[in-house]
């Protein structure tokens, strides 16, 4: 297929406040447009790669992730279907099987894993809701003190208000006093992209953290659970394993230790030996997109505003990142109200699925036909 080409049903609309259709115009990499959910392995979640940021072939990550115009600029979508599977639209697998990732400073394999029957060892006996594993070498020494993980947005996010969103921040604070927190006004004229914000040290935040050599690294599947070392740090670490017996101890006091800078300008990330992160919630219902508290169920993706949850790591600060995922939910797309033919609003007209396509459709015969003239001439 021709890459100014698109298959206009094998694509769909990503809703958005109209109010923000500025941002992603200013920035051009915002995705307005994702393949179908149909073709969705995990539906109605889509995993995958965000783009741009992993240096992986082009025909192993699908190409519909850019923005799709409706002037004579337009960036149409070539769906890649030459991966492991034509129905895999470049998405990453969730719970069943691991998927290779590479960037410029980090080479790995990863597994995102939710409650089901294939991950019921891991869940057995925890209040967790949610894991990703991420494993491998880093291709440059890089310090604690600027590697970091969290979230970060294109765009500003739709406030739930003011006094929840002090209260939010302030028990993120809490629980990670070294997270840098910046939230972007609605109206903010400065459209920077990422600068909402959520993001705290790589080495204080993780769940849990294991450092060995090649042989003794472990291997990940949907039940992996690794085990708190890093004596190979040495130093502070050193005696860590019998300082601290139970594992739970030993996280909780990484995670104290790494809460002061001075700490983390101690330790490196080196090349040689291979880190393991596992990141584990009790909250956040990842196949939802829900945040679960005292009972209730709050659907956060009305404030992500047409946005992904993103599962990422970088250099603070730059935009070199050493992974960068995105989580999307059929609820974000318009093919989610498909069925009762409502009419969704995008780039502030409403229209229907239908009229969209035929849109498309439209435009896309119309550039073919010019492609073909001008080759005739």
């Amino acid at each position: 297929m021709d890459n100014t080409q698109r298959v206009s049903e094998d694509v769909v609309h990503v809703k958005t406040d109209p109010k923000f259709e500025k941002w992603a115009n200013v920035h051009g990499f915002c995705p307005n447009a994702l393949p179908h959910p149909e073709k969705w392995p995990a539906r109605p979640l889509l995993f995958r790669l965000s783009p741009g940021c992993h240096d992986v072939p082009v025909e192993s990550v699908c190409q519909a992730w850019g923005r799709f115009e409706e002037n004579n600029q337009s960036k149409y979508l070539e769906l890649n279907k030459t991966g492991e599977g034509e129905t895999a639209q470049g998405s990453l697998p969730v719970s069943t099987h691991t998927f290779k990732f590479e960037t410029a400073l980090f080479v790995g394999t990863g597994i995102l894993r939710l409650p089901s029957e294939l991950t019921g060892e891991y869940f057995k006996g925890k209040n967790r809701k949610s894991s990703i594993l991420v494993q491998g070498k880093f291709k440059k020494k890089l310090s604690f003190r600027t590697v970091y993980t969290g979230q970060e947005f294109c765009h500003p996010v739709k406030s739930p208000g003011y006094l929840v969103t002090k209260a939010a921040l302030s028990l993120f604070k809490t629980l990670s006093p070294s997270m840098e927190a910046n939230i972007v006004a609605e109206n903010d004229k400065t459209m920077l992209p990422n600068a909402t914000h959520f993001m705290s040290p790589l080495a204080g935040t993780a769940s849990v953290i294991q450092i060995t050599d090649e042989k003794n690294a472990p291997k990940l599947s949907p039940t992996t659970r690794i085990v708190e070392d890093l004596t190979g740090l040495g130093g502070d670490f050193t005696d860590s394993m019998k300082k601290y017996p139970d594992m739970e101890k030993r996280i909780v006091w990484r995670r104290k230790f790494f809460q002061k800078i001075k700490n983390l300008e101690k330790y490196e990330f080196d090349t040689k030996k291979v880190w393991t992160f596992d990141f584990y919630n009790d909250k956040l219902l990842m196949d939802e997109l829900k945040l679960a508290i005292l009972g209730s169920k709050y659907d956060i993706t009305k404030y992500l505003a047409g946005q992904p949850l993103r599962i990422l790591s970088k250099i603070k600060g730059t935009e070199e990142y050493l992974w960068n995922f995105e989580l999307w939910h059929e609820r974000q797309t318009e093919a989610w109200d498909e069925s009762k033919n409502n009419k969704v609003v995008i780039n502030g007209s409403p229209r229907t699925s239908q009229e969209l396509k035929a849109g498309w459709k439209e435009e896309a015969e119309k550039h073919q036909s010019n492609n073909s003239s001008t080759r005739s001439t």
